[in-house]
C-alpha cells in the first residue's frame, strides 16, 4: 500500500503559529485586555513556537495507510537504557565503510540533538509558570513530555514502520538531561540577576 504523507513539519509549524495568533488575538479582544503583560505574552509565544518545533521535528512527516510490519517493531523499539548509545559507539570504525569521523558526528548529533532539544523547556517553563521553579516539578515535566513523544512515535511506528521511526528509552534520558541543563541555566541567570539587581532580567525570569 502506498504511503500517504498528510503533513510535513514546516506546514504543521506554520499552521500552529497562525492558529495560536488567531486564538490568542480573539481571546484578548474578547477580554478587552488593555494592560497586557507584554513580556509574558512574548514568552508564551516563544514557548508555543518551541513546542511546535519539537512536534514538527519528532512527529512529522505524518503518514498513514501503510500496511504495518509488526516484525519491524523489535528493531525499532529499545527499552534498555544506554544500550543503543553503546551499540553506536561500538560501530565506530566499522559502520559506513569504517568512516569513524562520520560515525562520531552521527552519535553526537543524535545524543546532542536530543539533549539540546529540551534545554529551552528547562528555561522557558520556569519563566512562565512559578510551579516549575522547583527541580522536582521541572524534572517531572521533562520526563512526561519526552515519554509522551515516544508514545506518539510508537503509535506512528505501528501505523507505518516504513517512516523510520524509533522508540528509544535513551531519548527520554537525553531529553531529561536537556531539561535539567536548561533549568540550571535558568537558576544561574536568576541568581546573577538578583545579585547584580538587573531589573530587566528579574522581570523576565522571575516576574511571571
Amino acid at each position: 500500500m502506498n504511503t500517504l504523507v498528510l503533513l510535513n513539519g514546516s506546514l504543521a509549524l506554520a499552521a500552529g503559529v497562525v492558529l495560536y495568533v488567531l486564538a490568542r488575538g480573539l481571546y484578548v479582544l474578547a477580554k478587552n485586555r488593555r494592560n497586557m503583560e507584554w513580556v509574558k505574552e512574548v514568552l508564551q509565544f516563544v514557548m508555543v513556537i518551541y513546542l511546535l518545533l519539537v512536534v514538527s521535528v519528532t512527529l512529522f512527516p505524518l503518514a498513514l495507510w501503510i500496511d504495518p510490519d509488526l516484525k519491524a517493531l523489535k528493531y525499532s523499539v529499545n527499552l534498555v537504557p544506554i544500550i543503543s548509545i553503546i551499540r553506536d559507539i561500538s560501530q565506530i570504525g566499522i559502520a559506513y565503510g569504517g568512516d569513524s569521523i562520520f560515525m562520531v558526528k552521527l552519535i553526537l548529533r543524535n545524543v546532542g540533538g536530543n539533549v539540546l532539544m529540551f534545554v529551552p523547556l528547562g528555561i522557558l517553563a520556569p519563566m512562565l509558570w512559578p510551579e516549575f521553579r522547583k527541580l522536582k516539578s521541572i524534572l517531572l515535566l521533562g520526563v512526561l513530555m519526552s515519554i509522551g513523544i515516544e508514545f506518539l512515535q510508537f503509535f506512528e511506528l505501528l501505523v507505518s514502520s516504513e517512516m523510520g521511526r524509533t522508540v528509544d528509552i535513551d531519548d527520554v534520558i537525553c531529553n531529561t538531561a536537556g531539561t535539567i541543563i536548561g533549568y540550571v541555566m535558568y537558576k544561574l541567570i536568576t541568581a546573577l540577576a538578583n545579585k547584580y539587581r538587573i531589573k530587566s532580567l528579574q522581570q523576565m525570569f522571575i516576574g511571571g
